[in-house]
């Protein structure tokens, strides 16, 4: 009975409906089906499934949007029952996400923010638009591992460089871990200015974290 759930989830998502996602989710708490489970098996594949179709070019920015959206609205569904059972999803570390200073797109970063979660780690996303001195004292405050940066626009990038140097400049770089990623961003760019890691996409962001705090 699970895996109908997981696939009546998935296929809620990738048909971008929010109410039905919804309702299959209340269904699988009904039959007593774990909130992590339908997370992992029915939620982030559907996402990992839409980012792939994303990358390939199947499906476009609206659409990728949408299945977010429903996501979203599932995993609002599932929140207080993984508080209520007491259920953590922080075992892996603690992540800091945002969007650089001029910047508004969080289209990715939510969709990275998800998968995180989903993934097992806790993350603190303080929006977009931030400056290099907001995300650093965020960092601070919150006592996080990692920093995702990301940005969508190529005349934001040069942030991302003028963050690790701040970072670099406080002292404090040996302290966290830096991750970027958005549509402009390449290996080569996050090599250059001193990243820990890029994250090709939202799926190899989660992957590229946990490797970095495996370390």
């Amino acid at each position: 009975m699970s895996e109908s759930i997981f696939g009546q989830m998935r296929d809620a998502i990738i048909n971008l409906d929010a109410d039905r996602a919804k309702e299959i989710v209340k269904k699988g708490i009904g039959e007593g089906v774990a909130p992590v489970e339908m997370i992992n098996q029915g939620i982030r594949p559907a996402l990992e499934a839409m980012g792939e179709s994303f990358g390939s070019g199947n499906i476009f920015l609206p659409e990728l949007m949408l299945a977010a959206q429903a996501a979203d609205a599932a995993v609002s569904v599932l929140e207080p029952e993984l508080l209520k059972k007491g259920t953590s999803r922080s075992d892996l570390g603690k992540v800091l996400m945002t969007t650089v200073k001029g910047d508004i797109h969080d289209i990715g970063k939510n969709i990275v923010t998800l998968l995180l979660r989903s993934a097992g780690f806790q993350v603190i996303d303080i929006g977009v638009d931030k400056s290099g001195d907001e995300i650093l004292d965020a960092a601070r405050k919150n006592e996080v591992d990692v920093i995702g940066l990301s940005a969508l626009l190529t005349t934001t990038i040069p942030r991302m460089k003028e963050f690790v140097e701040l970072v670099q400049e406080s002292g404090m770089r040996n302290r966290f871990k830096i991750i970027v990623g958005g549509a402009p961003v390449t290996q080569a760019f996050s090599d250059l200015i001193g990243a820990d890691g890029y994250g090709a996409d939202a799926p190899h962001a989660v992957e590229v974290a946990k490797r970095l705090l495996r370390k």
